[in-house]
């Protein structure tokens, strides 16, 4: 790879940075070529996945990053004597600790990002999956072409956080790079570069295997290309901006309204382009694929709609504008303020809902899944729920007033202050009308969460004025960060989805008289335990050579360990009309069922259903994958060549 003096230019940070975003780029290119020539499997991938990173590298001009210095590790040294980065790096071992210690055990993951991959590589292609769940086939992208090459080389799941725990070790140089040349003062950044990676949204994904995080490592990284290339950074800081932007519309495309601050502070990006335009046309196309825009582009000719709420759950696409802004604003607040364990979040929403006439609520439900609508808050924080966290919250809060009450009392005019306070206005309004964009149309329960790519933004606009390099220094103010970076440590190590403490020891003599929150955290506890591998009982009670298993669920359930060992064993999901007698004509032996809304959807028992064609139920399992739910039954059940 050759490089250029722009990037030449970069800090070997940046350069690092650079390479991981194409990294994660080349990994979706692959997948998107590989499937359209069916070659999507472990050699293909061997082969595309550097082809596609060395030659964009080439076309960027980004050369490779410097060997780790003498200076730089003398420098970490020195870092990791003052509390913040301590605090920071500690995190980062937990997270590290964490992620070896447990499965990947996000529901979201379990439910369709993971099992879509499997799908994909059993057919050596991307395909719109035949089934009832469609967020398998209308979701983005960017995340499963990631973790494709772990499942189709390596064949585990237990390596995939890596990708996240190193994304989260970039936040705080990234941060730092981000507020500085937003203006925000050298001391505020150094302080804040390392308290904004320990929110929750991000702290408790660094092991985990959700994108909101990654999201927001590329909504950053956009920007922060975008802010060099205005400083003279070249035609590489140019396309890796732009590259940025293409990957967190792949990662997930709720970062979409973001594009629009992004054109309003680097408008004229198009400009180097002209210089190169071979060039460009050939990154265009990696970045193409690199995009939301191949799933967008499936999603129209598949229902018609780009977004693929037609073909998954129409209130994702119908939801009130007005209605949407103030309810979201509504649930960000309220999931943003509440206390890491709230044990009385159930009382609680119920006297919060009772606040609103019954005309706004019945307007909620027309627009937002059930929780949503109704501002429930769960008694845990976990990292399905969180957003910046409330120690984050306040502590902007306090750094506020505190910034309120120590401003001059008559700040000195110049050229130069009014450009920054113009600057200010026009950034400010953009993102904010990128956030009420995304709050018109969102009707999710976790907004707080969706919304991690707009949290540094407005930190940093938030901490814009100078005033914040005195605030950082006070003894208060430095006492309330240590206390955010401390709860945020305190989280990491509880969290019921990897603790780092005996939870199993502790809450073994939790019983009956025991007090309900400790009976709640205890079923918690367990629940989380065993996700990773909630179906594992139902796997196991089929035979070592079932090569295709139905798939019958009408409810919300994993199927990632039916896959289980990867790359063996084809799951096949049941749709409407189909029987066990087509089951049986097809060829497919066994097939696991879940009771669960079966009748309603189905308009039989799942008993007839099963007998009527021959088919025996072999095993039943009571199953709890949500502590909230109650446990539900599930079945193994066997398809006789003839019937019985």
């Amino acid at each position: 790879m050759h490089s250029n003096q722009s990037s030449n230019h970069l800090p070997p940070a940046a350069l690092w940075l650079g390479h991981w975003i194409l990294f994660g780029a080349a990994c979706n290119v692959a997948g998107w070529v590989l499937s359209a020539i069916h070659q999507l499997n472990a050699g293909g991938l061997l082969i595309a996945i550097p082809l596609a990173w060395c030659t964009m590298a080439w076309l960027i001009g980004i050369g490779r990053p410097p060997a780790l210095s003498k200076h730089a590790i003398t420098r970490w040294r020195k870092r990791i004597r003052e509390p913040l980065p301590a605090a920071f790096l500690l995190l980062a071992a937990l997270s590290l600790i964490g992620g070896f210690l447990y499965a990947p055990n996000n529901l979201d993951a379990l439910i369709y990002r993971m099992p879509r991959v499997c799908h994909w590589l059993m057919a050596e292609r991307w395909e719109w999956i035949p089934t009832i769940k469609n967020n398998l086939n209308t979701r983005s992208t960017g995340f499963e072409w990631w973790t494709a090459p772990m499942f189709a080389i390596l064949r585990t799941d237990r390596l995939v956080f890596l990708i996240n725990l190193i994304s989260f070790l970039f936040l705080p140089g990234l941060f730092f790079s981000l507020f500085r040349q937003m203006g925000v003062g050298r001391k505020t950044s150094q302080a804040w570069m390392w308290l904004l990676p320990s929110g929750y949204c991000f702290v408790l994904q660094a092991a985990s295997v959700g994108n909101d995080m990654l999201a927001t490592l590329f909504a950053v990284a956009a920007f922060d290309f975008g802010f060099r290339w205005k400083r003279g950074g070249g035609y590489s800081c140019c396309a890796l901006a732009l590259l940025g932007c293409a990957m967190m519309t792949a990662i997930k495309p709720t970062t979409l309204p973001l594009l629009l601050p992004f054109g309003v502070l680097f408008f004229g990006m198009w400009k180097p382009a002209l210089f190169k335009p071979l060039i460009t046309l050939a990154l265009a196309a990696f970045f193409v694929f690199a995009s939301f825009l191949p799933t967008a582009v499936i999603n129209i000719r598949q229902c018609g709609d780009w977004t693929g709420a037609a073909a998954e759950y129409q209130k994702l696409g119908q939801v009130e504008p007005l209605i949407g802004i103030a309810t979201n604003t509504i649930n960000t607040v309220l999931q943003n303020t509440v206390p890491p364990i709230f044990p009385v979040a159930r009382k609680w929403n119920q006297i919060f809902l009772g606040l609103f006439p019954s005309s706004f609520i019945e307007a909620n439900h027309r627009s937002f899944e059930a929780d949503g609508a109704e501002f429930a808050l769960p008694d845990f924080q976990g990292e399905e729920f969180s957003g910046t966290g409330m120690g984050l919250t306040l502590l902007l809060a306090i750094s506020l007033f505190m910034g309120w009450r120590s401003r001059p009392a008559s700040p000195q005019p110049s050229d130069s202050n009014k450009k920054r306070k113009l600057l200010w206005i026009v950034t400010s309004l953009a993102f904010i009308t990128a956030l009420l964009a995304y709050f018109s149309r969102a009707g999710m329960t976790t907004v707080s969460r969706h919304i991690a790519p707009f949290y540094p933004f407005f930190f940093a606009l938030c901490l814009f004025p100078r005033v914040h390099n005195t605030v950082v220094t006070q003894r208060f103010w430095r006492f309330a960060a240590g206390a955010t970076m401390i709860a945020s440590l305190i989280l990491v190590i509880i969290v019921p989805s990897r603790p780092l403490w005996p939870s199993n020891t502790v809450l073994s003599r939790v019983n009956e008289a025991s007090p309900k929150i400790l009976q709640r955290a205890k079923g918690g506890y367990q629940v989380y335990a065993g996700r990773s591998d909630g179906l594992g009982p139902l796997r196991e009670a089929l035979p070592k050579d079932a090569s295709v298993v139905g798939y019958l669920n009408h409810g919300t359930s994993p199927e990632l360990p039916l896959w289980k060992p990867y790359m063996l064993r084809r799951v096949r999901h049941v749709l409407p009309g189909e029987t066990v007698a087509s089951l049986r004509a097809e060829g497919i032996r066994h097939l696991v069922l879940n009771t669960d809304n079966f009748k309603t959807n189905r308009g039989i028992s799942p008993e007839k259903w099963v007998e009527m064609d021959g088919g025996i139920i072999k095993k039943r399992l009571l199953i709890q994958l949500l502590a909230r739910v109650e446990p539900i039954e599930w079945w193994v059940v066997e398809i006789p060549v003839t019937t019985p």
